[in-house]
């Protein structure tokens, strides 16, 4: 595909006026001055129309497409002819093909080069690319980027629910920075990604830029739920962006700044009872006995912890009851035991279990837990009902996100591959971007990793028994079979030797 880049804006009616001294080429008012390289970066990323040869009418316009070279040059000749002005090849090579007029004194030209960037773009056609800069002085610095793949996009807001996690982990290596990340689930609790970029540091104007980006990608989806670990300035760049959306908070990430105040299994076992329980009241109640011990706990969770983070406040349109932001998490395998059924109707049901009781409702898709209207799959309690019936149809009783129909639309779209970096176009830009500004961050550099509290340390294991809670130095056990520790005491001997 060639772009055509002229020096002029319409065609020309030459006049038959032999009086005229430049009578063979075009005249100056119906061209533009000579093209410089900077209205050549401009055109470059202007719309350009498909030309279409015609013999009746020969137009050669600014940002024209041809085919090939040989339906430039055909073009080129039939223009030239049409207007009777002749034309001179300044620079001709399977690149590009510059022309200008045989008259020295016209300024005329016209140039059209190889668009290789077009294959790159038709790959991935409809992707979201942001590139953020910074400036200081006179010169401009990379300092954080956004991609969202088309197929991603897409196939996100086609086959996937409306839930995305977002998280970030540090970059290691020469240049500081975080990779951000928005990622989904797919219909069979697969990991699926919708958008990542690289960010200066985790503070409220790049995460609100992130944010901004993926809305640009995304849109904001009926119903969309954004999950996070609540980390520096993205609650506020969130509020933000997505003021109307349901925000959660990772449980496992509240839970970690909530021990330091109190501390003990008493407190977890409420904490994360009151966040995995699907019933209200039972959330209520299980808050109040944290409260009867220690009244400022539910001061301390209301205070700074003010977004969702238990089941039975969750929505019921995304169908995700996640309440850690690890979306890698599955299932909990399901046991219906001795459930008994009381059937009052076709639809519904009284469900008893250990002297429990539970209303369902097949065709609302209901059951009074909410487990069945906060996941999209049926609870234990409507598979039970569904069990007595002798349904075989339990497709039906399934919500339309872990179909297989929306699980294709996910992965519909396909992600080109891209050629590697040594055949890369390098395209002329106005200005030149430097590297990202290296800030030393205040400190000591830190290399090992920052161990979370809750994280259970790892148990030394002797390598002579195979036993934990001893060094080999101190070993009193009979050495294990297949031991490595003989041949290491005699590769020592024979170093000292």
């Amino acid at each position: 595909m060639y772009k055509s880049f002229s020096g002029q804006d319409q065609v020309i009616d030459e006049s038959d006026d032999e009086n005229d001294s430049d009578s063979n080429c075009p005249s100056e008012e119906s061209y533009h001055s000579r093209h410089s390289s900077d209205n050549e970066y401009e055109l470059l990323n202007s719309d350009f129309k498909t030309y279409s040869y015609s013999n009746k009418n020969a137009v050669m316009k600014v940002n024209s497409k041809f085919p090939n070279v040989i339906a430039f040059r055909r073009a080129l000749n039939h223009y030239a002819i049409t207007n009777e002005f002749q034309y001179v090849i300044e620079k001709s090579d399977l690149t590009r093909l510059t022309a200008c007029c045989e008259d020295k004194k016209c300024e005329w030209r016209i140039h059209a080069s190889l668009t290789q960037d077009e294959e790159l773009e038709q790959r991935n056609r409809g992707s979201v690319v942001e590139i953020d800069l910074q400036t200081e002085g006179n010169k401009k610095h990379f300092l954080r980027f956004f991609i969202s793949l088309t197929a991603c996009s897409k196939g996100f807001l086609s086959g996937c629910r409306p839930y995305i996690g977002i998280d970030a982990c540090h970059l290691k290596g020469k240049f500081n920075g975080v990779l951000a990340a928005a990622t989904s689930i797919d219909g069979n609790h697969g990991m699926f990604p919708v958008a990542y970029g690289v960010l200066e540091s985790e503070n409220i104007n790049s995460w609100t830029w992130f944010l901004k980006s993926l809305e640009k990608a995304i849109g904001t989806p009926d119903g969309l739920v954004i999950s996070s670990d609540m980390q520096k300035g993205l609650e506020v760049a969130i509020t933000q962006v997505y003021p109307n959306v349901e925000h959660r908070e990772c449980i496992r990430h509240l839970y970690s700044n909530f021990k330091k105040h109190y501390r003990g299994d008493y407190f977890m076992t409420k904490l994360w009872g009151a966040a995995k329980t699907y019933s209200v009241s039972k959330h209520d109640r299980l808050l109040n006995e944290i409260a009867s011990v220690r009244e400022d706990a539910i001061l301390y969770l209301n205070e700074n912890h003010k977004k969702i983070w238990s089941r039975s406040k969750f929505g019921t349109i995304v169908k995700c009851d996640y309440i850690t932001n690890n979306i890698s998490e599955t299932f909990n395998s399901w046991n219906l035991g001795n459930f008994e059924v009381c059937r009052s109707s076709d639809n519904r049901a009284q469900v008893n279990y250990k002297g429990k009781r539970w209303e369902v409702i097949l065709d609302e898709k209901k059951c009074s837990c909410r487990v069945w209207q906060v996941k999209g799959l049926p609870c234990v309690h409507a598979a039970a009902f569904i069990a007595f019936t002798r349904d075989p149809d339990w497709d039906k009783y399934v919500d339309t996100y872990f179909t297989v129909d929306k699980f294709k639309e996910a992965y519909a779209l396909e992600i080109a591959p891209m050629p590697g970096k040594d055949q890369w176009v390098h395209i002329k830009t106005i200005e030149k971007i430097y590297p990202p500004i290296i800030k030393r961050p205040p400190g000591r550099p830190k290399k090992n990793r920052i161990v979370p509290r809750d994280e259970p340390k790892k148990r030394h294991r002797c390598p002579r028994c195979g036993m934990f809670g001893h060094h080999q130095k101190t070993c009193k056990n009979p050495e294990r079979q297949g031991s490595d520790d003989a041949s290491t005491s005699k590769n020592k001997e024979q170093k000292r030797s």
